[in-house]
């Protein structure tokens, strides 16, 4: 049992610990996120994996863990103090793999609610097992949990899930306006596209610019977003000032590793299976104009991820449908 003296002697030990237990912690998740950099390369076949359990969880965990041990080695602190301890280690990890492991806000601003949760519940895990122990051997188990889950969670298979998000426009022209404006959107000013979470504090590229190479079945688009980003849209329906659907096609290089090296859209855990837009006439020479995209993903945290693909997704139909009836309107008032 801590005695009343050492109660008192809290607040004044925890702060002068916090100074060597965060940086350590941090360069402790810092090894980790190598380690799962390296795992994989070797397991995942140059990313095609994604370890959600052992890192996005474990690692903060992990980190928090070893943060506690140092500034509290005999569990005396309330829960409160050790949720906190999580609280700056998630911080200072965050802030660290953005300047020194170069990672891109998209992943970064995804992964953080997780992070700190997991923080959070491995400071109280943490703060119970020394209690109840008196040692820190037990709690050490927590600290080497992602070393050796990274290895196993590789090879893991998830459950899958489909989803489509859909947006609807009306524009004040004709289907034939609107269809000129659809299948092709080059040359796309930044002044055109409105103000969306994804891009304006998430950090998503814009698009800038969609050409057509061909009419009809097998005619291809040549999609280009800010940020180097670049891929194709296949063309498999194409009924004039009607329809157009497509397949997603991207290259190895479609999204730089300097935009976002941990999230792609064509992996054994993400596709993008296809989208289509449909034009559907209305009275007074107006048009509806629908955009769908249709996603399969296989995560352990599927709902959480659909959420945000909803999210960007959502905010990707509006500025391009934005940009399509800004331009209709435009053709059909001349």
């Amino acid at each position: 049992m801590a005695s009343d003296d050492d109660d008192k002697d809290v607040p004044r030990n925890w702060r002068r610990r916090l100074f060597p237990a965060v940086p350590m912690a941090v360069v402790y998740a810092l090894v980790l996120c190598l380690l799962a950099e390296a795992i994989d390369w070797e397991v995942g076949g140059g990313g095609a994996m994604m370890l959600v359990v052992a890192f996005l969880f474990g690692v903060p965990a992990a980190a928090t863990s070893v943060a506690v041990m140092i500034a509290d080695p005999r569990g005396q602190m309330r829960g409160g103090r050790h949720a906190l301890i999580g609280f700056y280690v998630t911080s200072v990890f965050l802030f660290a793999a953005v300047v020194l492991l170069r990672e891109g806000g998209i992943c970064v601003i995804m992964a953080a609610p997780l992070f700190y949760l997991a923080s959070i519940v491995g400071g109280l895990i943490t703060g119970l097992l020394l209690r109840r122990t008196r040692g820190r051997a037990t709690a050490l188990v927590l600290v080497l949990a992602p070393v050796l889950g990274m290895p196993l969670e590789a090879g893991t298979s998830y459950p899958e899930r489909t989803g489509s998000v859909i947006t609807v426009v009306e524009i004040a022209a004709p289907p034939e306006a609107v269809w000129r404006n659809t299948v092709a959107i080059p040359d796309i000013r930044p002044r055109e596209l409105s103000w969306t979470f994804s891009h304006a504090i998430v950090g998503v590229p814009r698009p800038e610019d969609a050409r057509l190479e061909g009419e009809g079945v097998g005619a291809v688009r040549y999609l280009h977003w800010g940020g180097g980003i670049h891929f194709q849209e296949w063309i498999t329906a194409w009924d004039l000032n009607r329809s157009l659907a497509w397949t997603f096609h991207f290259a190895p290089d479609s999204i730089p590793a300097a935009v976002e090296g941990h999230i792609r859209v064509n992996s054994p855990y993400l596709k993008l299976t296809g989208g289509h837009y449909t034009l559907d006439p209305l009275p007074g020479g107006r048009t509806r104009l629908t955009l769908q995209t249709d996603y399969w993903i296989a995560t352990p945290i599927n709902a959480y991820c659909a959420w945000w693909g909803d999210v960007f997704l959502t905010d990707f139909h509006r500025i391009v449908l934005g940009v399509i009836k800004e331009r209709s309107e435009r053709a059909a008032s001349l």
